[in-house]
């Protein structure tokens, strides 16, 4: 959800030029390439008053692919957001995100990503340890 020409597919989609907002229901995809796109259960896409998109919101058994050249990450969560001019993720809710240019793995109840500084942070809730798993370079 980097820039050029999105794909959505839904069950059911409801728009309101007034809101600023399309809401998307059912077996939702949202697509771009083969190494960016989002699915969920709902989706709800947030443009600003220029009419560009701002945020992309997934809710319901949310799983995803971001790809560019600072990084490389798919995963899933109970709900997921895209604020697009930032370039952050924000992945929610048993949390699970995989870092395929770096080897890692990240687990937890929150989980931000910022494509354009490479940082990332994972924080748990109710006493529930983070998870961090990475692979260590044999020499």
């Amino acid at each position: 959800m980097f820039s050029q020409k999105i794909e959505v597919t839904a069950n059911f989609v409801e728009a309101n030029s007034g809101s600023k907002q399309v809401n998307f229901v059912g077996n939702v995809n949202i697509w771009q390439d083969p190494y960016n796109w989002m699915k969920a259960n709902k989706a709800t896409v947030y443009f600003d008053d220029a009419n560009q998109t701002k945020q992309y919101e997934a809710i319901g058994n949310a799983s995803f692919e971001m790809k560019d050249k600072n990084g490389h990450y798919k995963g899933k969560a109970n709900s997921f957001k895209h604020l697009v001019k930032e370039s952050i993720y924000v992945m929610q809710g048993n949390a699970e995100v995989n870092d395929l240019k770096n080897k890692r793995f990240l687990s937890g109840d929150t989980i931000d990503v910022n494509m354009k500084t490479g940082f990332a942070s994972v924080r748990s809730q109710n006493k529930k340890p983070v998870k961090f798993i990475f692979e260590l370079n044999k020499k």
